[in-house]
């Protein structure tokens, strides 16, 4: 089976069921893929799940997909990494959201910050993010799909066993590669500032509550390409984009 031959259904109830999909998937289905009846394609749950099916029928009520058994290779990482994304502008954030998707995000979460010049997005803009989101992670064959949050007013404090990195440069800020050197944390918090990046007492008050100040090397990356290039980093330590995959 071809690798990008994918849907997307949300409840899947696992082998040897028979599922239903929506409108817009039964389009990609049908005018995307070209599946036709006998046509095996995998579905996917958005929570980790996938499974060998074969399409069954397709009317104006949706296709039919009939599953087979479930795939169980390892295709996302195992340690989960939330980036936090200051308020940009529409298209910045669904790059940040499509590249962080593919790279492997487990959660992204936009933020207010006290330079943020844009304002949060309406529901119709959140939904268009979280399309991106499951379209992305469709691309890419990832099968849990990083969820999109409504905007925070703030940086939440970190809980414990959360590694919290807050990127912005300055002669204060330790290199993320010696942050990488250390033991693996349980999860990964990523914070990147608006494009007018973080207010000093903003950076003070987050150190305090137990953010670490974090730079990525001398050049001035944009406020949508630092948190996909950190996640590579702290994916390429500590997970599956190194030599091995850590599993604990």
């Amino acid at each position: 089976m071809e690798r990008g031959r994918r849907v997307y259904h949300p409840t899947v109830a696992g082998e040897v069921a028979e599922i239903v999909l929506d409108l817009e998937e039964t389009h990609h289905a049908i005018r995307v893929l070209r599946l036709r009846p006998g046509d095996p394609v995998s579905v996917f749950d958005g929570r980790g799940r996938e499974w060998e099916a074969v399409l069954v029928s397709s009317d104006r009520g949706g296709a039919s997909i009939r599953t087979g058994a479930e795939m169980t290779d390892l295709i996302d990482p195992t340690l989960p990494v939330t980036l936090f994304q200051g308020l940009c502008r529409p298209e910045r954030m669904e790059w940040v959201i499509q590249k962080g998707t593919e790279v492997g995000l487990h959660a992204i979460r936009p933020f207010a910050a006290r330079r943020s010049e844009v304002d949060a997005p309406s529901a119709e803009r959140l939904r268009r993010y979280r399309r991106v989101a499951l379209e992305a992670a469709k691309q890419s064959g990832r099968r849990f799909v990083p969820d999109v949050s409504e905007p925070l007013s703030g940086l939440p404090l970190p809980p414990s066993g959360v590694l919290a990195l807050l990127l912005d440069g300055g002669p204060e800020a330790t290199p993320m590669v010696e942050r990488l050197a250390r033991q693996r944390p349980e999860s990964v918090w990523l914070a990147v500032g608006p494009e007018g990046g973080f207010e000093p007492a903003e950076v003070a008050a987050l150190v305090t509550g137990g953010w670490w100040l974090t730079g990525l090397g001398p050049r001035t990356l944009r406020t949508e390409t630092a948190g996909v290039a950190a996640a590579a980093l702290v994916l390429h330590a500590w997970d599956d984009f190194g030599a091995a995959r850590p599993m604990g």
